[in-house]
C-alpha cells in the first residue's frame, strides 16, 4: 500500500510539472461549465409560457397562421420591452387541425406537460368548446381570438373571446337585408357549432324584420357536391343567399351556384375574406357582399400596423390583430398575477381579465362582460370586385 501512495505522489508531481497549464485549462472548462449550466437554469426560471391551440394545417389553417404572425410579433415586441415584470414570454404553438378531439389533446399536453396556465385559442367555435370543459376544470384561462359561436358566452368562468359573437355578426348581416330591400332569403351552412349559430341568429333576425326564409339547407365540413342544397334553394327563388361557412367551401359553393345558374344576390360573414375564395371560385365570387371588423385607426394601431408590415412584407388584418392583442391582454393580466402572488395563476388571471376595460387594441377598445365575450366591435361592409376585397 505504501508502495502504492509513493508511486502515485511520484506520478502526481511529475504530472503537475510537465502539464500544470493542462490542469489549469481543464479548471477554466469545469468553471465555464458551471456558468453556463447556471446562467442557463436561471434563464429558464424567468421564463413565461403560454399556449397556442389554432388549426395550423388542413383547410382551417389560414385563420391559425395569421393568428400565429400576430401572436409572433407581439411576442418579439413584448420581449423587447423586458417581457412580463423582468420574465421572458415564450409561446408554444399547437396545431389542432379544425379537429376538437385534436384541439382537446393539444390542450392535456399543454397543461400537463408544459404546465402553462393561459392559452390563446382555439380558433374555431367546435374547438373552442370542446376545450372549454378542461380548461375550466384546470382552472386554466383560455381566450379564444376568433371563436363566434354563442354557446360560447355560457362556456365558463375561464373562457374568454376578442370576436365579437354571432350574435353581432349576425345582427350586422341580417341588417344588409333592409339595406338592399330584400324580401325573402335562404340559408346555406356549414352544419357545425359555427355555421349553426350563425344561422340561428340570422334567421331569428330576418324573421323580426317580416323577411322570408325560404330555405334553409345545411353541408358538412367535408363534403364537395353541394349541387342539391343549391338546387333546391333555387327552386324556391329566394332574393337573398346567406352563404356561411368557411373559405375553401364557400368557394366550392360559388363555383357551383354559378355552374346552376343561382341568381340570389350573396351575403356572407367575415370568414369569407381569404385568397381560398377568389382561387377556387373566381368569377363566381364576383359581387359577394360580406361583413368585416375593422381595425383601429388610431396613430398608436398604425405604428403598430407598420411594423407588421415590415415583418411580414404584407397589410395586417383582423386576424393578425386578435392574435397580437391577445398576447397584450394576457401580457397586462400576467403581469397583475406576478406582482400578488410571484407566479401565473389561472384564477389571477381571470379575475384581472374581468377588470380590464376599453383595453387598447389593433382591433379596436376591448371589453369584457360577465360572460367573458367582448363588447360590440366595429364591422364594415365589403365586396368582391374584379377578384379584389374591398370596402362597398
Amino acid at each position: 500500500m505504501f508502495r502504492l501512495k509513493s508511486y502515485y505522489k511520484k506520478c502526481h508531481s511529475a504530472l503537475d510539472a510537465e502539464s500544470g497549464s493542462l490542469s489549469l485549462i481543464l479548471l477554466s472548462i469545469i468553471i465555464a461549465s458551471l456558468m453556463i449550466f447556471s446562467f442557463g437554469c436561471a434563464k429558464k426560471e424567468k421564463e413565461i409560457v403560454i399556449g397556442h391551440i389554432a388549426p395550423l394545417t388542413g383547410d382551417a389553417a389560414i385563420w391559425g397562421k395569421w393568428e400565429v404572425e400576430g401572436i409572433d410579433l407581439a411576442v418579439e415586441e413584448v420581449n423587447a420591452k423586458g417581457g412580463i415584470a423582468g420574465q421572458k414570454l415564450r409561446v408554444i404553438h399547437e396545431d389542432d387541425k379544425a379537429d376538437p378531439k385534436t384541439a382537446v389533446s393539444a390542450l392535456q399536453k399543454l397543461i400537463t406537460t408544459d404546465k402553462v396556465k393561459v392559452v390563446i385559442g382555439a380558433t374555431l367555435s367546435s374547438t373552442t368548446l370542446a376545450c372549454a370543459p378542461i380548461a375550466e376544470q384546470n382552472k386554466v384561462v383560455l381566450l379564444s381570438p376568433s371563436a363566434q359561436s354563442p354557446k360560447i358566452t355560457e362556456a365558463g368562468d375561464y373562457i374568454f373571446r376578442i370576436f365579437a359573437s354571432s350574435t353581432v355578426e349576425g345582427k350586422h348581416l341580417a341588417n344588409l337585408a333592409e339595406k338592399f330591400n330584400i324580401e325573402s332569403a335562404a340559408i346555406l351552412y356549414l352544419n357545425n357549432d359555427y355555421g349553426v349559430g350563425l344561422r340561428n341568429v340570422i334567421k331569428e333576425k330576418l324573421i323580426v324584420k317580416k323577411i322570408s326564409v325560404l330555405s334553409e339547407q345545411g353541408y358538412d365540413a367535408e363534403a364537395k357536391d353541394f349541387k342539391t342544397q343549391i338546387s333546391k334553394i333555387k327552386a324556391v327563388s329566394p332574393n337573398a343567399l346567406y352563404l356561411l361557412g368557411y373559405p375553401t367551401d364557400m368557394g366550392t359553393v360559388l363555383r357551383q351556384i354559378k355552374e346552376i345558374g343561382l341568381k340570389s344576390k350573396i351575403f356572407a360573414p367575415n370568414s369569407f375574406e381569404g385568397e381560398e375564395i377568389i382561387k377556387i371560385a373566381k368569377e363566381g365570387a364576383e359581387g359577394v357582399i360580406y361583413v368585416y371588423p375593422i381595425l383601429s385607426n388610431v396613430e398608436a394601431a398604425n405604428a403598430i400596423k407598420k411594423r407588421f408590415f415590415d415583418k411580414y412584407k404584407k397589410e395586417m388584418n383582423v386576424y393578425d390583430g386578435v392574435g397580437y392583442d391577445a398576447v397584450y391582454i394576457l401580457s397586462t393580466a400576467i403581469e397583475k398575477s406576478l406582482k400578488e402572488k410571484g407566479l401565473v395563476d389561472g384564477e389571477l388571471v381571470k379575475n384581472a381579465l374581468y377588470t380590464i376595460k376599453d383595453f387598447p387594441g389593433i382591433t379596436g377598445p376591448i371589453t369584457f362582460d360577465k360572460n367573458g365575450d367582448v363588447v360590440d366591435r366595429p364591422m364594415e361592409t365589403r365586396i368582391v370586385k374584379k377578384g379584389l376585397f374591398e370596402k362597398f
